[in-house]
C-alpha cells in the first residue's frame, strides 16, 4: 500500500442533496430515521472493508456517534423497503472536520452515492461550527472517485506515523500514584564507562523485552524478574531508569522505607503490586532489597514482606510485557527462598567500571588529561568518582584564576584531583564482590 493521501484545502460549501436518486437518498442522523441505528451503521463500516477513513478505527466511529459528532447515511428505496447502503461519521475539532469513515454497499458503488453522502455531510459539518472537512485515505479506497467529485485537493506525498498510547488514562493513574513516571528518551545512551555491563544488560534484558515474537521463535523466555547486585555507586538504579527509557516503558520505584515493616510493610507491598501486575509495558524497581528480603532466620521481623515477594514474583513472571527489578549492594544477605531457581530469571552482577570504562568516564570529565594514564589509577573509581574529581580540578584552575593566574583547568589539576579523590570501591569491597558475582550471578 502506498502512502495516504490528504483530501482537504478546500472550504466547506452549502450544497442541497437534490431529494431522492436513482432509488436512494440522503439523510442527517439528527433525523433518527429507524432503519440507521447506531449498531446497522457499525455493520456497514465493518461490511464495506476498506472504507474507513486512515488512521481512525471502528472505536473511534462507535464514540463520535454517541457523541452526535456530524453524521449522515444513504437509504436506499428499491423493492419497497428502506436499506442501508452508505454512511459517513465525521469529528469536529475547531475549524476543521476530520472524516472517520465513509463505508459504501458493495452492490451500491460507482452510482454516486459517495458523492451525496459527501455532499449531505459538508451541510453537517458546517453546522458544527467547521470550515475544512479533512480526509486522509489509502490509494484506491473505496469511494476515492467521490472525494474529486466533490472538489477535495488531494496532497501526495504525505507519510502517516501513529504510535499507541502508551497505557490508558486508568494504568497512568495507577503510576503515578506509586510516584511513576516515563524516563527520558535516551538515558540508556548516556550510560557512561560500563560497556560490558550495558552489553550483557542489552543482550539478556533490553533485546528479548524489544523483540519477543523473535525471543518467541528461538525458546527464549522474556525475563520478567531480575536480581542486580554489586557494590554501591556502581549504577545499578540509574540502568534500571535506562531500560525503562529504552524500552519506552513506565518506571515505577518501591521504596522499601515507604512501604514499613512486619504486617504493615507486607500489607502495602501486597497492595502496591497487586495494581502495578495490571499495568501494561511496566518497569517495577525495588531498591535496597536486602532491606525487606533479607534472610529471614537472621531477621524474622521481615518475614511477611519476604512471603509477599515470594508470592508476587511468580506473577511477574508469567506475564509478559511487565519487568521487576530487584537490586541490592549485599547479595548475600538476600533470604535464600528469594535467590532459588523459578524466582528471578537474572541475577546479573554490576561492578565498578573495568579499565576501558574508566578510559571512557575519564575522557568526558577529564578531557585534557590522556584517558588511559587515568585509567590505570583510577580502578574502583565510579562515576560520581569521577565527577568529584572533576569538580576538584575545576576548584584549583578557580582558585589560582582569583589570584591573577590561568583560569584554564591543566592537566595537573586534574592528575592531583584523581590522586586526592578515594575510590568508592575500595579493594576489599572489590574482592567481596568478586567472590559473590562467581557464588550468585544467574546470566
Amino acid at each position: 500500500m502506498g502512502c495516504p493521501a490528504l483530501l482537504s484545502a478546500r472550504r466547506v460549501e452549502w450544497r442541497h442533496n437534490g431529494g431522492v436518486t436513482d432509488g436512494w437518498r440522503v439523510l442527517s442522523l439528527d433525523h433518527r430515521d429507524p432503519v440507521a441505528p447506531l449498531e446497522e451503521i457499525v455493520h456497514l463500516i465493518d461490511l464495506a472493508g476498506l472504507s474507513t477513513a486512515v488512521p481512525y478505527g471502528r472505536a473511534d466511529v462507535v464514540e463520535a456517534l454517541n457523541e452526535r459528532q456530524p453524521a449522515v447515511v444513504a437509504i436506499s428505496s428499491e423493492g419497497g423497503g428502506r436499506t442501508l447502503i452508505g454512511a459517513a461519521v465525521a469529528r469536529a475539532a475547531g475549524r476543521d472536520a476530520h472524516l472517520l469513515a465513509l463505508a459504501l454497499h458493495p452492490d451500491w458503488r460507482n452510482r454516486g452515492v459517495g458523492s451525496g453522502i459527501l455532499r449531505e455531510l459538508d451541510q453537517q459539518v458546517i453546522h458544527a461550527g467547521a470550515y475544512r472537512l479533512l480526509a486522509l485515505v489509502s490509494p484506491d479506497q473505496v469511494a476515492e472517485l467521490a472525494f474529486a467529485n466533490q472538489g477535495f485537493v488531494r496532497t501526495d506525498g504525505l507519510r502517516l506515523y501513529t504510535r499507541d498510547a502508551s497505557m490508558v488514562p486508568e494504568e497512568l493513574a495507577v503510576v503515578e500514584k506509586y510516584g511513576g513516571h516515563f524516563p527520558l528518551a535516551g538515558l540508556w545512551d548516556a550510560m557512561k564507562g560500563f560497556s560490558a555491563t550495558k552489553q550483557l544488560l542489552e543482550r539478556r534484558i533490553v533485546a528479548p523485552l524489544l523483540h519477543p515474537d523473535l525471543a518467541s521463535r528461538s525458546g527464549l523466555r522474556e525475563p520478567n524478574t531480575v536480581m542486580l547486585f554489586g557494590p554501591p555507586g556502581t549504577g545499578k538504579t540509574t540502568f534500571v531508569r535506562a531500560i525503562a527509557s529504552r524500552l519506552s516503558w513506565a518506571f515505577v520505584e518501591l521504596h522499601p522505607s515507604l512501604l514499613g515493616q512486619g504486617a504493615i510493610g507486607a500489607a502495602a507491598l501486597r497492595q502496591a503490586l497487586l495494581e502495578l501486575q495490571g499495568i501494561d509495558h511496566l518497569v517495577c524497581f525495588i531498591d535496597e532489597a536486602d532491606e525487606i528480603a533479607s534472610d529471614r532466620a537472621q531477621r524474622p521481623d521481615n518475614q511477611p514482606i519476604v512471603n509477599e515477594l515470594l508470592k508476587a514474583l511468580p506473577a511477574f513472571r508469567n506475564r509478559p510485557g511487565r519487568l521487576m527489578v530487584m537490586a541490592t549492594n549485599s547479595i548475600a544477605a538476600i533470604d535464600p527462598a528469594m535467590l532459588r531457581p523459578g524466582r528471578f530469571d537474572l541475577i546479573i552482577p554490576v561492578g565498578a567500571p573495568d579499565r576501558a570504562g574508566r578510559g571512557e568516564l575519564a575522557a568526558e570529565f577529564l578531557p585534557v588529561c590522556e584517558s588511559d594514564t587515568v585509567a590505570q589509577s583510577t580502578e574502583g573509581f565510579t562515576p560520581a568518582d569521577f565527577a568529584l574529581a572533576a569538580q576538584r580540578a575545576a576548584q584549583s584552575a578557580f582558585d589560582r584564576a582569583l589570584n591573577g593566574g590561568a583560569a584554564e583547568v591543566t592537566s595537573a589539576d586534574c592528575l592531583s584531583a584523581v590522586e586526592a579523590t578515594r575510590p568508592s570501591v575500595s579493594p576489599e569491597t572489590m574482592a567481596i564482590y568478586e567472590s559473590e558475582a562467581d557464588t550468585y550471578s544467574r546470566l
